[in-house]
């Protein structure tokens, strides 16, 4: 087993050279590490080769131990890891390194809330965990044309490793198409894309599952013995997340036999301005007869209840996605009945493991899953 073991070892680390090579900004400095690497990691299986040939049972069950606790120490020194993570570093993901790699980031939009957050959880990891990987940023401003353009501009640099956040799922596929076809690993971070999965990595949340935490809750805390009207406001039409959590919430509903009546749904596009223009709309429409409004996210959220406050219309359950700062203030104050929380710097975060480990190993792509928490009165104190 441990001769087996040894050749997989070697053979990850051919692999990763390949990667490194093919994209990287400084090939004789890549080319130098991946020699030095497959030269220690010769001498390793040399010496191991040895090892196992006077070794017994019992010493192969410590070298087991002893590779357990090198595991742990990374995640330790990474941070401390929470049980899920802690299942992806057992499973081969790299927490902490200090290998030269370039790699680069296309934000969805520098101005949205969430995505500075996803941004800020790739950076401050990088500089944290692999001192020695450049991390080029740029902002794809909502912009499909601008990140097919980011896309090709950092392919042409050689970065060794691209990530993105889609701004639309159908149109990114171009990006992905380009990343393989120059043999650069793409990782999509938070918003996916709608091509094949064994082309990217992934390092997100299931959008499907955040709605389905809000048709929970209003099914568990919410009276409706009397048909309830909802509104709902959505994301931007053509995202896979915006499609999810909309089905998310209205398949767990009407699963239930919740009692409620859709009076609109409307594309919010995720913005709180977009939404109090559109709340405004119901409230002329509707007055109060809403009883509850769903949004995609919590900019929504907050922009629905500013403008049902400015009505003096006080008593709509409104639920929202994120646990943004001031979402988590106005469930508090009663103002939000919950939100989701989305780990947007744990989804970074792990964006960042997952182009290290590619970049090393040359791993096939994989979906790694950032869990949602549902947020409500109940457990607020811990988000604040």
């Amino acid at each position: 087993m441990k001769k087996r073991l040894l050749g997989l070892v070697l053979c990850g680390i051919m692999t990763a050279s390949l990667f490194g090579c093919g994209g990287a900004a400084d090939s004789s400095s890549a080319g130098s590490s991946a020699a030095a690497s497959y030269a220690a990691a010769s001498e390793a299986a040399s010496s191991a080769a040895s090892e196992a040939e006077a070794e017994s049972t019992a010493a192969s069950s410590e070298d087991a131990a002893a590779a357990s606790e090198a595991s742990a120490d990374a995640a330790a020194d990474a941070g401390e890891m929470k049980d899920w993570e802690q299942a992806y570093v057992d499973d081969g993901y790299i927490p902490t390194g200090d290998s030269k790699y370039t790699f680069a980031f296309i934000s969805q939009d520098f101005k949205d809330t969430f995505s500075q957050a996803v941004t800020s959880g790739i950076e401050d990891y990088v500089k944290q965990a692999y001192p020695n990987v450049e991390l080029l940023v740029g902002d794809g401003e909502q912009d499909v044309n601008r990140q097919v353009q980011l896309a090709e501009n950092f392919i042409t640099q050689g970065v060794d490793v691209l990530m993105l956040s889609s701004s639309d799922s159908d149109g990114c596929v171009v990006i992905c198409e380009t990343a393989r076809q120059n043999n650069v690993p793409l990782v999509v971070v938070n918003s996916d894309v709608a091509c094949p999965e064994v082309d990217h990595f992934f390092a997100g949340s299931d959008h499907y599952y955040s709605g389905q935490l809000q048709a929970e809750y209003l099914i568990d805390n919410v009276d409706d013995s009397e048909t309830l009207n909802l509104c709902y406001l959505g994301g931007i039409n053509g995202f896979t997340h915006a499609k999810l959590r909309r089905e998310g919430v209205f398949e767990t509903l009407d699963k239930a036999g919740f009692n409620y009546n859709l009076l609109s749904d409307q594309e919010g596009k995720y913005l709180r301005d977009k939404a109090m223009e559109i709340t405004e709309d119901w409230i002329i429409q509707y007055g109060e007869d809403i009883d509850i409004i769903v949004a995609a996210n919590d900019e929504m959220a907050m922009g629905a209840m500013q403008s049902l406050q400015a009505a003096g219309i006080n008593d709509v359950i409104i639920c929202g996605i994120d646990a943004n700062q001031d979402a988590c203030e106005a469930v508090k104050d009663g103002s939000l009945a919950m939100t989701v929380f989305q780990d947007a710097t744990s989804q970074g975060k792990w964006g960042a493991i997952e182009a290290y480990t590619v970049a090393e190993t040359g791993r096939a792509p994989e979906y790694l899953d950032v869990p949602y928490l549902p947020v409500s009165a109940a457990n607020i104190d811990e988000y604040l």
